[in-house]
């Protein structure tokens, strides 16, 4: 007797058409994924070259421009930058709210950087207002009421005021314990008081000496040596 092979039945030949079927959506929906990533990612290399370029383009530097720096404002400037003086104390009130200040209300003080200096060097004065009493008072503090004078034994050989191009105001308020200090340099340049002549600088070693009068009230005159 020969054995006879069992033919599958409908429902088994059914089943496997619905797999086959269910795969080849599977596979066509991996395809149709895959193209749609691919074209999604063209996209957005191109768009993040665009917004680069235009990054470029916005971020170029722009001039301003600049004086000119040989002119002689500009050399004015420069020389005005080493007689001006730069505050370190902060108003703590607004100066139109307090009294102003009476010059025997106020010490000032000066002296140098340093205790010596060769000629190759600028003198830095450092100057300090004082409130001398319990409370706080207003003052104009500007270059317009600063006056610091350079002098060598009896005779005065320089002045800041000619040198200051352009005096400017500036009201602080003064408090209590609270010095206000700044400071002015020297370029060793010599003058009467009534221009500021770079035409003689001092060159002589020996004892100098400098005194601020800010506000009204002069300082003590302070000693250093040049040599």
């Amino acid at each position: 007797m020969h054995a006879t092979s069992k033919r599958p039945s409908p429902a088994v030949y059914r089943r496997r058409r619905l797999a086959a079927l269910v795969l080849l959506v599977v596979i066509v929906l991996l395809v149709v994924w895959a193209v749609s990533c691919a074209t999604s990612s063209g996209r957005n290399g191109s768009n993040d070259a665009d917004s680069a370029a235009q990054t470029s383009q916005t971020s170029e530097p722009q001039s301003t421009g600049s004086a000119d720096p040989t002119s002689d404002d500009a050399a004015k400037s420069a020389d005005a930058q080493k007689t001006e003086s730069a505050a370190s104390a902060t108003p703590s009130a607004d100066p139109g709210s307090v009294p102003t200040c009476d010059p025997g209300e106020l010490s000032v003080s000066v002296k140098t950087e340093n205790g010596q200096y060769s000629f190759s060097q600028q003198p830095v004065f450092v100057y300090e207002v004082s409130n001398i009493t319990s409370a706080p008072c207003s003052a104009n503090v500007g270059t317009s009421q600063q006056e610091l004078v350079v002098g060598s034994g009896p005779a005065e050989i320089w002045k800041s005021t000619p040198c200051i191009a352009n005096p400017s105001d500036a009201m602080n308020v003064l408090e209590p314990g609270k010095p206000l200090t700044g400071t002015v340099s020297w370029d060793l340049s010599m003058n009467d008081g009534s221009a500021c002549s770079k035409d003689r600088h001092a060159s002589v070693t020996g004892t100098y000496w400098v005194q601020a009068t800010i506000v009204g009230r002069s300082s003590e005159q302070y000693a250093f040596i040049m040599q």
